[in-house]
């Protein structure tokens, strides 16, 4: 049965992309040109039989090598590549590296298609919407291309203009990348840990977002909310008259980038100093930051001011995250290598049980190698993610990959303040915020709400007791209540069985004690702390039942 359901799920899955077959095997051919024909050949896909002869000598992987393929394979690859840069959870070590270094290098596309695309979001030509209208574009991407034009009222302005038909081929190249990874994950097991189709949903939610300049055009009005007030800080506003899902019509920022900022004169302390105080109060406080704030979306003003741009991908952390996040960074800088050890497990993804021993024994040598005698000056923050993230991989641990993007832009203004920006030092500028909010995370009000809020969960959970104490034993009854025990051999499996029946057991005579002490409430005897005392001491009996049960729990789950 097992194997006409993996028949039919491969049928169907193939019948989605056969009509993108062309392009399916032009993605074969470039993995063969590359030397990895090997790896199609190993993945049972209809279709490309043709393309797996002479392909069966197995070619040693390389990160530069699958870079280069991913560099052939068109902008979705090399748009998977960069994400997976940030995934160093996921990837062996070199990897990451080796993806940093793609880029989006592509020609402009013939101002005929700039004009049609135009007209068919905007309902005019460039030439009606606008006074003025760069042909030549200034930057362009494999997404968009950008054109400096003037507007009938008289602001300049710069017009991003999406690519005709870059979507629906990012979309037909994702659905070929996912049925793929279905059937590889299916057939080789032991890539199970790199969680691809995980990579491809995080890829496709941010292709989405990216090739939709409305939501980008809300990210701008986010930030300028963030940032009013701040004088130092320049978000472009948007012509929301000018703009649409394809067509985005932002502000012009007249300024250099912070790359040439030196040679232009600029104050660079008081530069480096702005940049890094806009990169934390994004990264630290407002849960809201900019993913890709490198050079290129980093312009410097007059008076010093910063002008940020390219808002297509934004990183949100909620509490949670944040309070994780700014513990992670306190205790790195106090040489706690527990408390990292502990939040990171807390914070991660573990498909089988780890020695957790050894894992706090791994993180404690890192902190020896890295931080233990050096200064936060001295502190390199890029090597210290990476080799952490490298340990992770050996102990079979994944990064939640809401996190990885957050890690991302933390090396990336890392590294751009250390490399064009010296006067400064990062970390000691991220100090203030760590300590500010770290005595906001453990301040008296902040302690009563999180104590108000666990104490609100109990009571709903302690109101629904007995109803669902109630449903169990009436499930019970009626023999709709069953327990699946498997049998081991091994000594460690026996244990482990015996601890869940003795969990059950204890979980049975507290379920018992709360509907019988429930019953109680209405009989008529002597009252004990507000209640009948029959009902007050069977409450007790299943308190005391449920703080044993729990006990043993985190006793015997505690690494």
């Amino acid at each position: 049965m097992a194997i006409v359901r993996t028949a039919a799920r491969t049928a169907m899955g193939a019948r989605q992309v056969v009509k993108d077959l062309g392009r399916l095997q032009q993605i074969v051919q470039i993995l063969a040109r590359h030397g990895f024909g090997w790896l199609v050949a190993r993945i049972d896909v209809p279709g490309i039989g043709f393309f797996r002869k002479g392909e069966d000598a197995e070619v040693g992987l390389s990160p530069e090598r699958v870079a280069a393929a991913l560099r052939e394979l068109g902008p979705t690859f090399v748009k998977l590549g960069q994400m997976l840069s940030t995934r160093g959870d996921v990837l062996p070590p070199g990897y990451a590296e080796a993806f940093q270094s793609l880029q989006d290098d592509v020609g402009p596309i013939p101002f005929e298609e700039v004009e049609e695309q135009i007209r068919a979001t905007l309902g005019g030509s460039p030439l009606d919407l606008f006074a003025q209208f760069d042909e030549e574009p200034l930057a362009t991407a494999s997404i968009a291309q950008v054109h400096r034009a003037r507007l009938p009222s008289g602001e300049e302005v710069a017009v991003k203009v999406q690519r005709p038909g870059v979507r629906e081929l990012i979309f037909t190249d994702l659905s070929i990348l996912q049925f793929l990874a279905r059937q590889a994950q299916a057939q080789m097991p032991e890539i199970e840990l790199l969680d691809v189709p995980g990579v491809l949903r995080e890829l496709r939610k941010s292709i989405a977002d990216e090739t939709d300049f409305r939501v980008e055009a809300a990210h701008l009005e986010r930030f300028h909310a963030n940032f009013a007030g701040n004088d130092h800080v320049v978000i472009p506003e948007i012509f929301t008259s000018h703009s649409g899902e394809q067509v985005l019509t932002m502000e012009w920022l007249d300024g250099v980038k912070i790359s040439h900022a030196r040679a232009s004169g600029c104050d660079m302390r008081l530069v480096g100093e702005r940049y890094l105080q806009t990169a934390f109060q994004m990264l630290l406080e407002d849960g809201c930051f900019h993913g890709d704030l490198h050079p290129g979306n980093v312009l410097v003003l007059p008076g010093n001011r910063l002008g940020l741009l390219d808002f297509g991908n934004v990183g949100r952390l909620t509490e949670e995250m944040r309070e994780n996040l700014v513990t992670i960074f306190f205790a790195i800088q106090r040489r706690d290598y527990r408390t990292i050890a502990r939040v990171y497990w807390e914070l991660s993804i573990r498909s089988e049980h780890i020695d957790y021993t050894a894992w706090e024994g791994d993180l404690q040598a890192l902190m020896e190698r890295q931080v233990v005698g050096r200064s936060m000056a001295e502190l390199q923050v890029e090597d210290f993610l990476r080799q952490l993230t490298e340990i992770a991989f050996r102990h079979r641990v994944r990064m939640t990959p809401a996190y990885t993007l957050f890690f991302k832009a933390v090396i990336t203004t890392q590294g751009l303040a250390k490399q064009l920006i010296p006067e400064v030092d990062p970390l000691e500028e991220m100090v203030p915020y760590l300590q500010r909010m770290t005595r906001e995370l453990y301040s008296r009000e902040r302690l009563q709400e999180e104590l108000f809020y666990q104490l609100t969960a109990l009571r709903y959970t302690a109101r629904r007791l007995p109803m669902l104490a109630g449903q169990a034993i009436s499930d019970l009854q009626e023999g709709k209540l069953r327990l699946k025990l498997q049998a081991e051999a091994a000594p460690a499996d026996r244990s482990l069985r015996e601890k869940q029946v003795n969990r059950i057991v204890l979980a049975v005579l507290f379920l018992g004690l709360v509907v019988a002490s429930s019953l109680a409430l209405s009989a008529p005897a002597p009252l004990l702390l507000g209640l009948p005392a029959p009902a007050a001491v069977g409450y007790g009996l299943a308190a005391a039942v449920l703080a044993a049960a729990l006990r043993a729990i985190w006793r015997s789950d505690r690494p």
